[in-house]
């Protein structure tokens, strides 16, 4: 029996060439359990190689930094992180050739810092604020992870990823939601996600409303 098989991927050159692109899967089973009107959609990002959208913004801010110039050969890229962003970093910097140096407060969850040092990264474990709770990082452990990152950054004369102020995390997901659209049709009437850094919902926002300005968007 002649099966049909799907168009396939060339071999990628490098890691780097797996971000993105994920796949749309329709919810029917859910649909049907809720008696919902219409259809729910879900994007697969942890199919990403490090198992999350985080590996998206890493590309895109990397990538970024490389055509501006921010970033160079040779220099090394840091960032605040409290897991997924720096596993992307991580991902990303080790198949470009940077030394990525993630620094983390001691309140993390430490198998995120044996996961970024498995793929090459420097992690740099801060102290937590006096009297902070082990295992919960508060605002007062984050300014101190903060500190000691723009120490790190201007010591080595270091890139700063920056993922919070950066517009690549904004860029990256105004990729993913032309991706979306192409995925459904143009097929959405409402986009829901959740916030982080915020950039996912925001770049998706822009991007599914330049498309149709009536999807409505939604954070949770």
């Amino acid at each position: 029996m002649n099966a049909e098989v799907s168009p396939l991927k060339k071999l990628l050159s490098n890691l780097c060439e797996s971000i993105g692109q994920t796949p749309m899967v329709r919810l029917d089973r859910i649909v049907r359990q809720y008696g919902v009107l219409g259809n729910i959609y879900a994007k697969l990002e942890y199919l990403n190689p490090g198992h999350s959208k985080k590996d998206r913004i890493a590309l895109q801010i990397i990538e970024e930094a490389e055509k501006s110039g921010a970033l160079s050969g040779g220099q090394d890229v840091v960032e605040l992180t409290s897991g997924n962003t720096g596993t992307g970093l991580a991902i990303v910097c080790g198949a470009k050739g940077y030394k990525f140096v993630a620094v983390m407060s001691k309140g993390n969850s430490p198998e995120r810092a044996m996961m970024m040092r498995a793929l090459g990264a420097e992690v740099v474990l801060v102290d937590q604020a006096a009297g902070a709770v082990a295992g919960q990082v508060s605002g007062d452990d984050l300014a101190l992870v903060e500190a000691a990152t723009k120490k790190i950054v201007l010591e080595r004369n270091a890139f700063r990823a920056d993922q919070f102020n950066t517009e690549g995390n904004l860029n990256a997901h105004i990729i993913t939601g032309n991706e979306m659209w192409e995925q459904c049709d143009g097929d959405i009437d409402v986009f829901l996600d959740f916030a982080g850094s915020a950039g996912t919902f925001m770049g998706c926002s822009i991007a599914l409303k330049k498309h149709n300005p009536d999807i409505r968007c939604y954070v949770m």
